[in-house]
């Protein structure tokens, strides 16, 4: 009897089911968040972007075509970001659901006054994942969430498709949750994070067609396009400065890596007596750029060094003979040089213009001399404009594509 009684105490535990269990049609999934400012007040506003069911959104309609929409947008104020979070609730007859947040957009008003007072929140909270990715806006996060994407249903989704994809190409270097904070937290305290924008891409273009063609075109208005292309850099939980789309790709080589970014440069093949000049693009397939510091009595040097194995993407100087190899070394020499130049460029913007070093020098000096870095470290702000440096760049074309000579060249085509 004891036996029997035994198991039935065991088939009881092992049928029971979960006690705090939810319907999944019962919650409010939120795919994306943006926190803004709000002018004039000490209360921020929170947007979140929920993507609705099937029954309230055709599979057939992208975004806010077709008469309806695959996700619905909820706003809320409150002194704190957990306070926002939970006036939430009072909006919707399902539980908010923060788990399965990708993306975190902050605005730029938000972002320039400072962004301290969301981190405790944003760590404390179990709900906020430390892979959600970081973008800010120089509009409001809540533009940005209310904004369609082509091709995609739910805006959020195609965001973290595109950051997912820069993560493995791209100019922009893409930021998660716990890469941002720990960089805000590191020696330099300076941060950065994708800038999203709104552009009026179809006007842009129309604009430069009818310059050409004299007068006004007959074309349909387009709503304007999210694009990704520049950085803005935080120092001290403050946004205090953006870098533009080249800037942008020249500090990824820096801090993550340059495979897959592009280089155009004017190049006029050697011994060409017309003096014609064409672009040529090549693109870097695989390379690592090293940050070595020296310190001596005269102060800090950093040794900046970029290695990188190169494809001609494409070229317009006529002269041009890859075949050659004198050729393809003096073209690889134009190439480094070109490379310098634009190192030198985002070093001095880091040095003297924003005044932070997002570049890693600090970083740097941290692991190769970790003792100086302590009596270092305390009066950085003011050294770091100051350090000298030295880049160099060692270039290898190692490819030139389905084709030899320019498609322009007037011999044979090898």
């Amino acid at each position: 009897m004891r036996k029997f009684a035994l198991i039935m105490v065991c088939i009881a535990f092992l049928t029971t089911g979960c006690w705090d269990y939810e319907e999944v049609d019962r919650l409010a999934t939120v795919l994306a968040l943006g926190v803004d400012r709000l002018p004039g007040s000490k209360s921020i506003l929170v947007t979140v972007q929920i993507p609705t069911s099937e029954k309230n959104g055709s599979r057939k309609q992208s975004g806010g075509q077709g008469g309806g929409k695959s996700y619905m947008i909820l706003n809320s104020e409150g002194k704190s970001l957990s306070e926002a979070i939970s006036y939430l609730g009072i909006q919707s007859a399902r539980r908010i659901l923060l788990s399965h947040c990708k993306t975190i957009v902050l605005g730029k008003e938000f972002a320039e006054t400072g962004i301290g007072e969301i981190l405790d929140e944003l760590k404390r909270d179990k709900e906020f994942r430390r892979s959600d990715w970081i973008v800010i806006t120089d509009k409001t996060a809540k533009e940005i969430l209310e904004k369609d994407i082509e091709m995609e249903q739910v805006p959020a989704r195609g965001l973290d498709h595109i950051l997912q994809i820069f993560e493995k190409v791209g100019n922009v270097t893409p930021m998660n949750f716990n890469d941002f904070f720990v960089r805000l937290n590191g020696d330099s305290r300076v941060s950065f994070a994708p800038l999203v924008q709104l552009e009026d891409i179809d006007k842009r273009v129309t604009n430069q067609l009818e310059k050409v063609a004299g007068k006004p075109l007959d074309s349909e208005k387009k709503p304007k396009t999210l694009i990704i292309g520049k950085t803005a850099v935080f120092k001290n939980l403050q946004m205090v400065g953006v870098l533009n789309e080249e800037e942008s790709k020249v500090h990824r080589w820096f801090v993550d890596t340059p495979k897959g970014t592009i280089i155009a440069l004017s190049y006029t093949p050697e011994g060409q007596n017309n003096g014609e000049t064409g672009e040529i693009l090549v693109d870097i397939l695989e390379g690592k750029t090293a940050i070595v510091p020296q310190i001596s009595e005269d102060g800090i040097m950093m040794n900046i060094n970029m290695k990188a194995n190169l494809l001609l993407h494409e070229t317009g100087a006529t002269g041009l003979k890859v075949l050659d190899p004198k050729e393809l070394e003096q073209l690889e020499l134009e190439v480094a040089n070109a490379i310098n130049l634009l190192l030198e460029k985002m070093i001095h913007k880091a040095q003297k213009e924003l005044n932070s070093d997002c570049i890693d020098f600090a970083e740097n000096i941290h692991n190769y001399f970790p003792v100086e870095w302590k009596q270092i470290k305390p009066n950085w702000d003011n050294t770091f404009p100051t350090v000298d440096y030295h880049v160099s760049s060692e270039i290898k074309i190692i490819g030139t594509g389905l084709i030899n000579n320019p498609t322009l060249y007037s011999g044979p085509e090898d």
